[in-house]
């Protein structure tokens, strides 16, 4: 009995690893592609479920060179979260992994830097306590070098247009029609409320977090003249 549970095991984990080097596309329920400003690399994110139903997602992002085919696992990995191209060959990240409990201030905990392709990766730690999502309808997108504008409109009419610097956002597209819009931004302030075991509040104490924004369009945009440089671009078959 112990026998055939011990072949069973090595058969799925066999399975597993085969069939992780070959996963395709359409396995990916998140894959964006963005050309680095010097169109001479290509930054890969992705996530994709587990092999098994108890297994977490798998997500990541990496580096190709423009001619090499994407492989994941293959390519240089880069840790946290991307922000922003702050310059052309300077890309900026966030990274949240920390062992504090609660951020001690809005600071940064530190900031390295590390050359990749033939870009630097600034990459500034913090602990975060926060994160909130933001949806809303678009009817309209702009673009400049370093910016996209997306006219924003809320559900009583008001209009709003939101900047994002370019190198986080996410656009997903199907037949040259923008699907939706996703984008990530830092957010700090003192506003964080904390419950105590007594079942007072202390407030007033550091937040430091992220504000996911989810935009849906309200009408067809097309994605003639928006850039294929510093965006992710998750075009559906």
């Amino acid at each position: 009995m112990q026998t055939r549970i011990v072949i069973t095991i090595i058969i799925l984990l066999t399975a597993c690893c085969c069939r992780n080097e070959q996963v395709k596309q359409n396995e990916y329920y998140e894959f964006g592609r963005q050309i680095t400003p010097s169109g001479k690399y290509v930054i890969y994110h992705y996530a994709r479920h587990g092999e098994m139903a108890w297994s977490s997602k798998i997500l990541g992002t990496e580096l190709f060179g423009i001619n090499e085919n994407f492989r994941e696992g293959e390519g240089i990995r880069l840790g946290g979260t991307i922000s922003e191209w702050i310059s052309k060959d300077t890309l900026l990240v966030y990274n949240f992994d920390s062992e504090l409990e609660q951020p001690k201030d809005t600071l940064p905990i530190k900031t390295d830097f590390k050359k990749v392709g033939d870009f630097i990766v600034k990459t500034v730690y913090y602990k975060a306590n926060s994160w909130t999502t933001v949806s809303r309808n678009f009817d309209s997108v702009t673009i400049t070098n370093d910016s996209l504008f997306v006219k924003t409109i809320f559900e009583n009419g008001k209009i709003e247009v939101l900047r994002f610097p370019l190198g986080a956002t996410i656009i997903k597209s199907k037949s040259d029609s923008i699907v939706y819009i996703a984008d990530m931004r830092l957010t700090k302030n003192m506003d964080f409320s904390r419950k105590n075991p007594d079942g007072t509040f202390t407030e007033g104490l550091p937040s430091v977090g992220t504000i996911w924004y989810n935009l849906k369009p309200k009408k067809r945009i097309s994605t003639e003249g928006l850039s294929e440089r510093k965006i992710f671009w998750d075009i559906e078959k």
